[in-house]
């Protein structure tokens, strides 16, 4: 993505998603000065957690670099420029660089006359009440040496050293990358949506059968999953209660001609590490089995770190099952821009009472969290029930 400048050309972050801010820029494949050719890969970002080569869109020379590499670029800023040997760059190329790490901050000065000032009950002086603000640290907490059991700069130090000395640090690990990603995408979701959540238990009965029967008697190439089940029969809910099937933008709400069902994927190998979202797209078109089928491959693709950005964007609901860990129910966080998530929990057997009688079933606890700007609790209730309804007595090979 370019914009063109005169004689020398603009090599911008691009937007891949209507959601997309920025992206980070993870390698320079080429050296500032270096010849370049039109169509030859010049830097590595990551962005929606796909890390993407950007080519040239000139040949020329690599006049410029702006952004170094770990470093955060927002959508449409400059990376680079690229032109001809002696040819003026655009007056602003300052270049962005990586935050860095935070220094250790000695002492203030206390002047020796220093005037005492009271925080609530506490007597301290200003030069401690800064350093308290700036470590985070409650001066209620600490005792203080000076006059009169004022707190001294020294003694908000001391304090913050004995704290790290009682939580020793093992491991610094860097929030980045497509980690970062999620946590502001679900920070942004916690701040931004109005969310409720509700349980309801369903009998896993014919989601066991079904799953036994194709996995047994029609040997479909790696099998039916029952993250497959629910995912054609959260389909068939969400065509008949399209209200979930929406997104809030700008003050309107956005209801979607296509179910695109996201499932959410843990994954941990070389080439990619962390919670992937690949997309099953017009889920309410396809057969369970062919829903299978695209998720197998779906998934395949993130595990080898292969998935694209059409793979991995365009979702309009997603699930997240947790059932395989033994977790029985979870409040999953909506994934923006989407109005709702369902979290799913073990199959586990339990005593149930039908006519009188004690039998056991086996149980599995369905969670939907929505935002309530959307949709209110009775609507949602009716979408639970009728996908209990649909998972109980009607999903089947042949949807």
């Amino acid at each position: 993505m370019h914009v063109v400048r005169k004689l020398v050309t603009d090599v911008v972050m691009p937007r891949y998603s209507l959601t997309m801010q920025k992206g980070t820029v993870v390698k320079w494949l080429k050296k500032e000065g270096e010849a370049v050719e039109r169509g030859t890969p010049i830097v590595e970002i990551e962005a929606d957690k796909v890390a993407t080569e950007i080519e040239s869109p000139v040949s020329g020379f690599l006049l410029k670099i702006c952004a170094q590499e770990n470093t955060e670029v927002p959508v449409g800023e400059p990376l680079a420029y690229i032109g001809k040997k002696g040819e003026s760059l655009p007056e602003k190329t300052e270049v962005a660089v990586p935050i860095q790490k935070e220094r250790k901050v000695s002492p203030l000065p206390e002047a020796v006359e220093e005037p005492e000032e009271e925080t609530g009950k506490v007597r301290a002086s200003p030069v401690a009440r800064k350093l308290a603000k700036q470590y985070g640290v409650d001066l209620t907490q600490i005792v203080g040496t000076g006059p009169g059991g004022r707190v001294t700069s020294e003694d908000v130090l001391k304090f913050v050293e004995l704290s790290k000395e009682l939580r020793a640090v093992k491991e610094t690990l860097p929030i980045k990358g497509m980690q970062k990603t999620i946590a502001e995408r679900m920070s942004l979701s916690v701040k931004t949506a109005a969310h409720c959540s509700m349980t309801m238990e369903v009998d896993a009965s014919r989601m066991i059968d079904l799953r036994r029967k194709i996995n047994s008697e029609l040997k479909v190439e790696g099998g039916v999953s029952y993250t497959d089940i629910l995912v054609k029969a959260l389909a068939m809910a969400l065509k008949e209660h399209p209200i979930l099937n929406s997104s809030l933008e700008d003050g309107q709400l956005k209801i979607f001609a296509d179910i695109n069902i996201g499932v959410a994927v843990e994954v941990e190998t070389e080439g990619a590490s962390g919670l992937f979202v690949p997309v099953v797209r017009k889920a309410a078109r396809k057969t369970l089995l062919e829903i299978a089928s695209e998720s197998m491959r779906l998934i395949e693709r993130v595990r080898t770190g292969k998935a694209s950005h059409e793979d991995l964007t365009g979702g309009t609901f997603t699930v997240t099952n947790l059932g395989m860990y033994g977790i029985d129910t979870f409040i999953p966080i909506i994934n923006p821009p989407e109005s709702a998530i369902l979290g799913v929990g073990t199959i586990a057997e339990k005593p149930v009472a039908i006519d009188g009688k004690v039998e056991v079933k086996p149980l599995m606890q369905l969670t939907l969290s929505f935002d309530h700007r959307v949709v209110n609790g009775a609507p949602a209730a009716r979408f639970m029930q009728r996908l209990k309804q649909i998972l109980e007595k009607e999903v089947s090979e042949n949807q």
